[in-house]
């Protein structure tokens, strides 16, 4: 039998080529653009968790009016064209368009940062801070609570708000071994750390404009091989003194600490003190032993008033670590923050809402015959070419400029708007009942066929649980890349590429592959993919190995996807194909790209140091491989044990006596039953769970 080339499919396979490859080329770069306009870790996280969130929008409600516009039940006239699908899908591609330009309209957020440390003695700790902007103001904290990062602690006379602290054993914080803060837990008479006196009060220790001079702590000895190291002391929140040791190995030690408004003093009586000083509301003091004192007054300055000076690592966000001191930063306006929020999780809904009438579109066209082969891979192959060749392009060619991925975006998105605006030739009229019939005739009416609640729902949480698998890597590719050797945006394009171009020759045969092996074996082995996924990333740090394990997508995303695809097409009634479609895009590209990207965000806390200490994510991902080993063997008993034997599809037999349609052909009465029947033992195929 020769296979001929359906003509009008040819069109089809274009809108699928130029979509996809649309979204190749502009979704792995966003997270570049939201580094550029300025946002924080945690505003990276949130935009990433409320996006795909507010995208379920979109199929909940293209689905339904797709299947209504449909017709044939319910009394509405049934369409004959499909020009409807059409014209929805080109809707939302326009729109996707326009708001995604929106994006790169949303202000940069500059900041110029006054200087600032961190100083404590007995008295209590204190954050200085240069006035702020051209009215020279303090921020007026209220006790709000918020992380600080200090590094490079040291024993000084100077309280100053330009050091920088870059102690002469700086370059040794990189080394692994005994790299973590010392904790102590004290029970002592506080009263040797004043802790009555208040923050309130005046302070008079000197302060000054010209860095500090302070020696490092680790060549301070009073005694030969004793090196006295500052002490930080806070109550927990069982009312435990602890207190943070910081040496020179130290890595930054966090405290969450609230401020309190700023002290104000005045220089000759008349003019105020250009730094603000704030007070930290809770408990805290520096130990300063009697050695430090007098070494310090015999050094540096006889009238010193000791104390403990640290820089402040990145206080600002910079680099995305969320201080709490980006509230007091000149310029700061998260309206920035709020517009991308909002720009983006709007703009989602439309490439959600597509995806899913893009897989009705293919269900309609290919026409699942008696057989149940309707060429569905082959025009998914297409989807899947285009979204391996753009990606490289615009992080190869443009290095990931986000303009010149919009420009890219648009244009083929422009092109899939005209093809499915003027090609009237599609085969897009809604799906007919005979379409289960070799013949054309019906053996059993579509009311008997079996009920799939069971399978529907448990297909609904496995394409959820996979989808959190999936965006917990997918939405920070760009920070582990980073991490690695080698890494380029080249290489964050080439990521797609190495698991979609094997897919798309995959695709020519993929219902043949997915009837061999069932769908819920194919399931089962995403899961063992991601087990071995995840491990290979707690443990390569090279950029070129990376890729060789993203070959592991042709199974997590691409086989995945059309597995749900056939699967739906057979489990959900024809009068709601748009619907049933719409399933796996709202479990695994909007719930589950919602939580993965929220549980995801744990395997980069302490972002950008994941560059210096890259086996901070290594414990959050072989968490990811034993979660996924475990959903694996769970799913795997659930579908031998109980959902194969009590939920699979049994033979259907013919109604007796046969309906009068049949005995009319059969002339004679007599009726010999076609194996055509929806999920019968047929050609078709036995369809199992």
């Amino acid at each position: 039998m020769i296979c001929e080339i359906n003509k009008n499919l040819i069109t089809l396979k274009c809108v699928l080529f130029l979509f996809f490859g649309a979204l190749g080329s502009l979704f792995p770069f966003l997270p570049n653009h939201m580094n550029w306009v300025g946002l924080s870790r945690d505003e990276f996280t949130i935009i990433s968790t409320v996006s795909p969130l507010i995208a379920v929008i979109g199929p909940l409600i293209a689905a339904p009016l797709a299947d209504r516009l449909a017709g044939g039940f319910g009394g509405t006239p049934r369409s004959k064209t499909g020009r409807y699908l059409r014209v929805m899908i080109s809707i939302c591609l326009a729109l996707a368009t326009i708001l995604y330009w929106l994006l790169l309209t949303v202000p940069r957020i500059h900041r110029s940062p006054p200087n600032v440390t961190f100083m404590c003695n007995e008295d209590g700790g204190y954050i200085l801070q240069n006035r702020c902007g051209h009215d020279r103001t303090c921020y007026n904290w209220n006790g709000e609570k918020g992380p600080v990062f200090l590094k490079d602690c040291t024993f000084s006379c100077n309280a100053t708000t330009l050091y920088t602290g870059e102690p002469e054993a700086a370059s040794l914080t990189k080394i692994q071994d005994n790299n973590e803060s010392t904790t102590e837990d004290y029970n002592y008479d506080e009263s040797e750390a004043n802790p009555g006196v208040n923050n309130e009060a005046e302070l008079d220790f000197p302060t000054t404009t010209t860095t500090t001079t302070a020696v490092p702590v680790s060549s301070r000895k009073t005694n030969s091989g004793i090196v006295l190291s500052p002490h930080m002391c806070y109550k927990n929140s069982e009312d435990v003194t602890v207190c943070e040791v910081y040496t020179k190995y130290s890595k930054n030690v966090q405290f969450n600490v609230g401020l309190k408004p700023t002290i104000t003093r005045a220089i000759d009586n008349e003019t105020e003190d250009d730094i603000c000083t704030y007070p930290v509301a809770d408990y805290f003091h520096c130990r300063m032993p009697e050695e430090i004192v007098k070494d310090l007054r015999a050094t540096e300055d006889p009238n010193c008033r000791p104390m403990v000076l640290c820089a402040i690592h990145d206080p600002y966000n910079v680099n995305n670590t969320d201080s709490l001191l980006k509230k007091s930063e000149c310029g700061y306006n998260n309206i920035s923050f709020w517009l991308y929020l909002v720009i983006r999780s709007i703009a989602d809904i439309f490439p959600a809402a597509a995806v899913a009438l893009l897989s009705t579109a293919v269900v309609i066209a290919t026409r699942e015959t008696s057989t149940g082969r309707g060429d569905i891979g082959k025009q998914l192959a297409a989807g899947a070419l285009g979204f391996a060749i753009f990606a490289p392009i615009i992080g190869g060619c443009a290095d990931g400029n986000v303009r010149d991925a919009m420009i890219c975006f648009t244009v083929l998105m422009l092109l899939a708007i005209l093809i499915l605006l003027f090609d009237n030739n599609m085969p897009l009229s809604p799906p007919e009942w005979w379409w289960h019939t070799r013949c054309g005739l019906l053996a059993l009416p579509m009311s008997s066929v079996r009920k799939y609640q069971n399978e529907i729902i448990a297909l609904g949480v496995v394409l959820f649980i996979l989808g959190i698998l999936w965006n917990a890597i997918d939405a920070y590719l760009p920070w582990n890349a980073a991490t690695m050797a080698g890494s380029s945006n080249l290489i964050i394009g080439l990521t797609l590429t190495m698991g979609a171009i094997p897919a798309a020759s995959l695709f020519t045969f993929a219902e043949k592959v997915v009837d061999y092996c069932n769908h819920s074996n194919i399931l089962i082995l995403c899961f063992v993919s991601y087990i071995i996924h995840y491990v290979a990333l707690a443990n390569i740090t090279d950029a070129g190995i990376l890729l060789v394990f993203e070959i592991l997508e042709i199974f997590t995303l691409h086989l995945m996807w059309i597995t749900a695809i056939l699967y739906l097409r057979h489990l959900v009634p024809r009068k709601f194909t748009a619907c049933g479609q719409a399933l796996p895009v709202i479990a695994h590209f909007c719930l589950g790209r919602c939580f993965g990207a929220l549980i995801g965000r744990f395997a980069y806390t302490l972002y950008p140091d994941n560059v210096k200490y890259p086996d901070n994510h290594g414990p959050v991902y072989a968490g990811f491989a034993i979660a996924a080993a475990i959903i694996a063997a769970l799913y795997f008993v659930a579908y031998h044990f109980y959902l194969k034997p009590y939920c699979g599809a049994h033979p259907q037999l013919p109604p007796y006596p046969a309906p009068s349609i049949v005995q009319s052909v059969n002339g004679n009465g007599s009726y010999t039953p076609l194996r055509v029947y929806h999920n019968g033992r047929a050609k078709k195929g036995h369809f199992r769970y």
